[in-house]
This record gives C-alpha cells, structure tokens and sequence, in this order.
C-alpha cells in the first residue's frame, strides 16, 4: 500500500475544552483534543449539519502531540431560581412548590497549544478539509461551544497535508514560538495516537452527533524530547 498522507493543525487558543464524559451538571475536559471534538470541528468547516452522515471520516487516524500543557480552570455557573415573572429558568423542585437554582461547573483548559494529525491515504480529503479549515462554514470553536474561538491559521504545516505517516508527521512538525523548552534547552511533549495495541480506550469516536453515539478507540501515549523549537 502506499504511503498514506497527512494533515496538520495546530489547535492553539485562551481556552480549550474537550469534554467526552460530560454529564448534567458537570462538563469535563480531556487533558487533549478528542476525537468527537476533531470531528465536529471539521464538520463545522465542511457545513456538515448534526445528524448527517460523518462515516466518510471514520478511516481517519488521529493523533496529537502535546506541544504546550494547558493549565485546568473551572468556570462556576447558575441559572434560574424562583422568579415572579411569567417566564421562569430553573429546575422545578421536588415538591413542585416553585423553581429550584441549577449550579453547574464546566471545566477549561488555558493556553494549551496542540498539534492534530489526521492520517489517510485518500489525500482529496485531507485537503478538502484544509481548504474548508480555511474558509469555514460556521464559526469554529476549540471543543465546547463557549467563548473557545479557534485561532487562525488552524494549519500547522506548509503545506498542510504531508505525504508521511501519522507519527511521522507529526514529529517533523513545526512548533508554536509560544512553545519554551525546560532547562537545558530540551523541549519535552507527549504524543496520543491512534494505534490497535493502545494502552487505554476512550469512547469519544464520534457515529452519529444528533444521537450522541459513540464508540471506542485505542490510544497509544508516549513522550518525545526535542531541542530548542527556534
């Protein structure tokens, strides 16, 4: 088979957050960007509505590199109470004597700056992808559609799709000038890839956004060191 090809995104903003346990009142975030959250991404570029089909980005495989560790912080939230208006916000209670507060937490990750890889061999996509990234249809947003706004370029690579593997790609990549090496002029990052002999499932590969199905995938973590990015 040939060698399969490459696309590379930086996904680097304020605030981050890639939820794939969230339930109800608490809305987590995954220390990396998940797949589902890669996904709706990109389909938020191609124009593709929640409940269309995504199975032409199932052969997909992703990987990331950890350039830069973002930093966890929580957001506190309320809504509701018992109001005399006509319309009200909140839960009814139990006894069903008025309205209840709902708290909720939602979790971030600050200053975080990744590296994506998305690996196939059908190279008209990866770069149907890139050129949507581009010019996206709807606004894109770093996992949780909050106040998490994607910074442009999303590429980072020129060009953004290599003909290389996925690990391959992704260790050849460039890195943010945001990104400082530790003492000794070694920089020291953590890479998440796809692989069948994973060390860890996660289910946050995305079948079908309307119904929020799922299934799982192996990832294989690792730790790389390089020298000074600049």
């Amino acid at each position: 088979m040939s060698q399969p090809y490459t696309l590379l995104l930086r996904l680097e903003g304020p605030m981050q957050s890639w939820g794939y346990r969230s339930r109800f009142d608490y809305r987590d975030t995954a220390l990396e960007p998940t797949r589902s959250g890669v996904i709706g991404l990109i389909c938020a570029a191609c124009g593709v509505a929640r409940g269309e089909d995504i199975s032409r980005f199932e052969p997909i495989r992703m990987g990331v590199r950890v350039d830069k560790e973002g930093r966890p912080e929580r957001d506190y939230h309320t809504a509701g109470g018992d109001h005399h208006e006509p319309r009200e916000y909140g839960v009814i209670k139990a006894d069903g004597s008025g309205m209840d507060t709902v708290v909720s937490y939602r979790d971030y990750l600050a200053d975080a700056i990744f590296t994506v890889g998305l690996e196939s061999h059908d190279k008209y996509l990866l770069q149907e992808i890139a050129e949507a990234l581009c010019n996206p249809t709807w606004p894109l947003f770093l996992g949780r559609k909050a106040f998490c706004l994607a910074e442009h370029p999303l590429s980072a690579s020129r060009p953004s799709v290599v003909q290389a593997d996925l690990e391959t790609a992704l260790k050849g990549a460039a890195f943010s000038l945001r990104c400082k090496p530790s003492h000794g002029g070694i920089l020291r990052y953590r890479v998440a890839c796809e692989s069948p002999d994973g060390e860890r499932t996660q289910y946050d590969s995305p079948v079908c956004f309307a119904t929020r199905r799922f299934k799982p995938r192996s990832i294989r973590t690792w730790f790389e060191e390089k020298g000074d990015p600049k």
